[in-house]
This record gives C-alpha cells, structure tokens and sequence, in this order.
C-alpha cells in the first residue's frame, strides 16, 4: 500500500492542487492529512472540502484546525496567525467548522501511529525538533514508525540522530529505506508553508509493501498564493514567507 502523508495546508489552494497532480503520478491507495487543513492563506474552505473528498483518506487534527472552531483558544498564537484565524472563522461554512470539529488528534494503523505534533500529547502542540521531545516521542507509543507534522520541516529521527532532510530539486524525491526493527519518527514537512528555506510544496509517500519513504518536492504558483493572502487583507509578512519558503 502506498500512503500519501502530508499536513500543514494551511489554506494554500495552489499549493495543495499542485501536489495533487503529483499524487496523479504516485499511484497512491490512501491518504492520509496530519491536520492544520486551514490558517494564513486565503482559501480555507476550498481546502477542507478538497481533504474531505480525497478517496480512502484520513484526517487528523491540527492546533489552527482547533483554533479556527474554538477548540483551542487562539489567543497563544502569535499575533499575525491570530489575525488570520479570526479571518478563518469568519469564512468557514458551517458544514467545514463541523468537519473540523469532528477530528481527532492520533490514529493507529499497523506499525504506525499519525499525528499532528506529537504522539505522547498531542493537543499540548509540542514540536518534535530536539532530542527532548524525540525522546519523549518515542517513549509515549510502542509504534515502530512516528509520522508527525507542525513544523514545516521535513525530517527523519532516529533513536540516536536527528536528519533534516534538504534536496535541492522538485521531482526528485529523498528516498529512505525504512525496513528492520529500528524504530523512526518521520515529518512530512508542509504542503502550503514550507520552512525550510525551500518554496515548494513537501509531503512524504511510505510504500509499506516495499519499506520505501520518498520525501516529495512539487512546485506551485506561489505568487498566486501570496497574492490571494494581500487580497484578503491578511498580514504581508504571511504572503512573504510563501515566496521564500520560510
């Protein structure tokens, strides 16, 4: 079976119809989104409605996907995400606040366990960026794979070592053999805000068949999206940071 992880949309239409494209080309049986489906871009609605309609998906919670339904209070945030969740409120149907609602933090299947942040507290939002919270990780599921988003980051830890994962080009994926009994913690990195300098969409495929993980890298029209951000009113800093993948 060929999974398709992926999180932290955060509103970015072009983004996430590029990566579908993608998918198009990846033979893919399922889906799975770690959450953060809305928050800083311009197009909540069309990305919770494109989410839910993907075949044989799972949808998991995210810490802006609580926020923009008040099942966290956004006030922690900082003040520019602030801004474009009260946006987020004030668009989301009815029906997509519903489905925001309705997700849960952490899913099992198999070996792997999903989440947005972490698996051993999920809705305390901890990133998993450091020896401490890996650790912590590790320790709070007897899953052998960790797949995590909400930094942005793409990356791989090991019991031992911590690999952010840099490749240079779209469409040519970082791929990592994940078979034995070693035990891994994957981030998806992010399909709508990337941060690792990096403005192309990333999102991650484990064939479980072949024990394979490829990171993906797909370009998109981030112009567009920025300027749907200006357009919106949102704050120009949430545009910005589109074009330079930060």
């Amino acid at each position: 079976m060929r999974l398709a992880v992926f999180a932290d949309i955060h509103g970015n239409l072009e983004a996430l119809q590029a990566v579908m494209l993608d998918w198009k080309e990846q033979r893919i049986d399922r889906y799975i989104c770690l959450g953060d489906v809305v928050g800083y871009g311009a197009n909540p609605n069309e990305c919770v409605e494109f989410v839910r309609s993907l075949p044989n998906n799972i949808t998991l919670l995210g810490n802006h996907d609580a926020a923009a339904t008040w099942g966290e209070t956004p006030y922690g945030m900082s003040q520019g995400a602030q801004r474009a969740i009260f946006w987020t409120m004030e668009k989301l149907t009815t029906e997509n606040s519903e489905f925001l609602k309705s997700l849960q933090p952490v899913r099992e299947m198999g070996e792997m366990v999903f989440c947005h942040a972490n698996p051993y507290n999920p809705k305390a939002w901890r990133y998993v960026n450091g020896k401490k919270y890996a650790a912590r990780s590790f320790a709070g599921t007897a899953k052998r794979l960790i797949f995590v988003g909400h930094t942005h980051k793409p990356l791989i830890v090991t019991r031992k070592n911590i690999f952010n994962i840099v490749f240079e080009y779209p469409g040519e994926p970082y791929v990592y053999a994940v078979g034995g009994l070693n035990r891994y913690i994957y981030n998806c990195g992010s399909v709508g805000q990337p941060r690792n300098g990096k403005p192309h969409a990333c999102y991650l495929i484990y064939d479980t068949r072949e024990q394979l993980l490829s990171f993906q890298r797909v370009e998109y029209d981030t112009q567009k999206a920025a300027a749907k951000i200006i357009e919106a009113g949102l704050p120009a800093h949430l545009a910005r940071r589109l074009i330079a993948g930060i």
